[in-house]
C-alpha cells in the first residue's frame, strides 16, 4: 500500500500528478526564505520558528517514524545547499537542495517529504560516509534528479522526477546509484525526461556498477516496484538494472513504460538497458515479473530483462 499523508493513496507511479507531490501535496503555497549551510544536529540560527525539534517519543510524519531530537523544517525556501553531517533532519513542504554526508557509523540521517528539490544526494561508503537512512517521499523534481545516491538504506517513493537535458559534458540521470549497496526501495515513482534529446540523458533509474564500497560491488535487497517510466521522444534509458556484479534479492515488479511514437522495433527501445552481465532474476532471491508497456501498439505486453517485448512474462 502507498503511504498516507496526502489527499490520496498512491498504489502506482502512474497515478501521481504534480498536485500530489511537493509542497502542493500538503497545501503549502507560501514560503519564507532561509539560508542553508552545514547541519550538525540542531536547527540553523536563521531557521527560526520554521524549525522544530521532536521531543520525547519522537513522531510519525507522513507514515515515517522519527526519533527524539530530529529537527523538522517546514515551509522554507532554502536558498543554498544544506549539508547534513550529523543528527537527523526532515525537510517537509520546503524548497531546496540537500546532501547527506554523515560519516559511517554516526547514526544520523535525513528525509525530504513533500518538498520541491533541486538536488538530493547521499554519500556512500567509498568516501567513508553512510547515513543511517535516506528518505525521499512525495517530492517534486521539476528539472533534475537524484544524481548521487550512493548509500545503503535508501527509500525513494511516490516522487515526480522530471530530468531536463544537461549542458555540454554533462551526464544526467533520474536516480543514480554507484553499486556496492543494499536495502534500496525505489517504488511508485514517476520518472520522465524533459525537453529534447541532446545526448546528455543517461538513465531514469540508473543502477550502475562503478566500483566497490567496503569490498562489495553488487546489489542486495532492492525493490523497484510500480514505477511509471516516461521515456519520451529520443530520450535516454528508462531502467538501467545492475550489470556484471552480484545481484541478490532484487525485486522488479509492476513497472510500466510509456510508448513513444519514434519507437520502431519493440525489442530495441530505450526502455531497459541491454548489455552483458544482466542479473539472473530466477535465482538468488531475485524476481522480475509483471513489467509491461502501459500503452501504444504493444500495450500490456511484457518487458523482459533483456529489453525484449512479448506476450509472455520472463
Amino acid at each position: 500500500m502507498g503511504r498516507g499523508g496526502g489527499a490520496i493513496t498512491i498504489l502506482h507511479g502512474s497515478q501521481l500528478t504534480v498536485s500530489d507531490v511537493g509542497p502542493a501535496g500538503i497545501g503549502i503555497s507560501s514560503f519564507t526564505n532561509v539560508s542553508g549551510g552545514t547541519f550538525t544536529g540542531t536547527a540553523l540560527s536563521g531557521w527560526g520558528s520554521l524549525a522544530r525539534t521532536l521531543g520525547t517519543g519522537g513522531e510519525t510524519i507522513d507514515g515515517f517514524t522519527f526519533s527524539q531530537g530530529t529537527v523538522v523544517l517546514q515551509g522554507a525556501n532554502v536558498t543554498s545547499l544544506i549539508t547534513v553531517n550529523s543528527g537527523w533532519l526532515v525537510l517537509r513542504g520546503c524548497k531546496g537542495s540537500i546532501l547527506l554526508n554523515h560519516p559511517t557509523g554516526n547514526g544520523g540521517g535525513a528525509a525530504a517529504l513533500y518538498s520541491q528539490l533541486g538536488s538530493f544526494n547521499a554519500a556512500g561508503a567509498k568516501d567513508g560516509r553512510q547515513p543511517a537512512k535516506t528518505i525521499c517521499h512525495r517530492c517534486y523534481f521539476p528539472n533534475s534528479g537524484l544524481e548521487n545516491v550512493y548509500s545503503n538504506n535508501v527509500t525513494i517513493t511516490e516522487s515526480w522526477i522530471a530530468v531536463a537535458p544537461g549542458g555540454s559534458g554533462d551526464h544526467v540521470d533520474g536516480i543514480q546509484t554507484w553499486g556496492g549497496q543494499s536495502s534500496l526501495n525505489f517504488s511508485r515513482n514517476r520518472l520522465q525526461w524533459n525537453g529534447s534529446w541532446n545526448s546528455t540523458q543517461s538513465g531514469l533509474l540508473a543502477m550502475y556498477s562503478d566500483g566497490s564500497q567496503n569490498g562489495f560491488a553488487g546489489y542486495n535487497q532492492v525493490a523497484v516496484q510500480d514505477n511509471d517510466f516516461v521515456i519520451g521522444l529520443g530520450g535516454g534509458i528508462g531502467l538501467h538494472a545492475p550489470m556484471g556484479v552480484a545481484t541478490t534479492n532484487m525485486v522488479v515488479t509492476g513497472n510500466r513504460w510509456t510508448w513513444s511514437p519514434d519507437f520502431d522495433d519493440p525489442d530495441y527501445t530505450p526502455a531497459i538497458y541491454r548489455g552483458s552481465g544482466a542479473a539472473n532474476y530466477k535465482t538468488g532471491g531475485n524476481v522480475w515479473s509483471n513489467n509491461r508497456w502501459a500503452d501504444g501498439p504493444y500495450a500490456n505486453q511484457f518487458l523482459r530483462p533483456d529489453n525484449s517485448t512479448g506476450t509472455t512474462d520472463y
